[in-house]
C-alpha cells in the first residue's frame, strides 16, 4: 500500500512541475513569413533577421555579467519578434477584408444605381472600404519604423557587447518598441472586427 501511495505522490509532483514548467515558458508560436502576403512578410522576415543576429552577438560574448545581461534583453527581442507576426497576420487578414469588399464592383455599382437606398448602402460600404485601407497603409508604414528601429537596436547590442555597458539604456530602447508593438497589435484587432463585419454579406 505505501509504495502504491508513493508512487501516486511521486506523479502528482511530476505533474505540477511539468503545469509549472508551462507557465514559466509558455510556447513561442510557430512565425512563417511565407504564409502570409508580401507586404506583411517583408516585416516579419526583417525581424526574424534582426533577432538572429542578436543571438549571434550574445552567443559570441564570454560568459559573466554582461553577457546575462544581454540574454534578458534577448527575451524582450522575442517579445518585439512575436508582436510582429502577430500584427503582420492581422494586417494581412486586412488586406483580406479589403479584397472581399471588391471596391471596384462596389464604385461601379454606386455610380449606376437610381435607388437611393442602395446607393447608401453602397456609400457606407465604401467608406469603410477607406477606412480599413487607411488604417492598412497606417500599420505598414508603422510596423517599418519599429522594425528598422529593431535593426537599430541590434547595432546598438553589437556596441555593448563588445564592452560598452549600456545595457540598461539597450534594454530600456527594446522595451519601448515592444510598448509601440502591442499597443499597435491591440489597434488593428479591434479594426479586423470591423473589417470582418463590413465584409459579411
Amino acid at each position: 500500500m505505501v509504495p502504491v501511495l508513493v508512487g501516486v505522490v511521486v506523479l502528482a509532483a511530476v505533474a505540477a512541475a511539468v503545469v509549472l514548467l508551462r507557465r514559466r515558458a509558455p510556447r513561442q508560436p510557430v512565425i512563417d513569413p511565407f504564409t502570409i502576403s508580401e507586404r506583411w512578410r517583408r516585416h516579419v522576415a526583417a525581424a526574424l533577421a534582426a533577432q538572429r543576429t542578436y543571438r549571434e552577438l550574445v552567443r559570441a560574448t564570454d560568459p559573466g555579467p554582461l553577457r546575462d545581461r544581454l540574454d534578458t534583453v534577448e527575451r524582450q527581442v522575442q517579445h518585439a519578434v512575436t508582436e510582429i507576426w502577430e500584427i503582420a497576420q492581422r494586417g494581412d487578414e486586412l488586406d483580406e477584408a479589403l479584397s472581399a469588399l471588391n471596391t471596384p464592383a462596389l464604385t461601379a455599382r454606386a455610380e449606376h444605381t437610381t435607388d437611393a437606398e442602395t446607393k447608401a448602402s453602397l456609400q457606407a460600404q465604401l467608406d469603410s472600404a477607406s477606412r480599413l485601407r487607411s488604417t492598412r497603409d497606417d500599420t505598414d508604414a508603422r510596423l517599418r519604423l519599429l522594425t528598422t528601429r529593431m535593426g537599430e537596436l541590434v547595432a546598438q547590442a553589437a556596441e555593448v557587447s563588445v564592452g560598452s555597458d549600456d545595457t540598461d539604456v539597450l534594454g530600456t530602447a527594446v522595451d519601448d518598441v515592444v510598448t509601440q508593438l502591442e499597443a499597435l497589435r491591440l489597434a488593428i484587432n479591434d479594426v479586423n472586427h470591423t473589417g470582418r463585419s463590413a465584409s459579411s454579406p
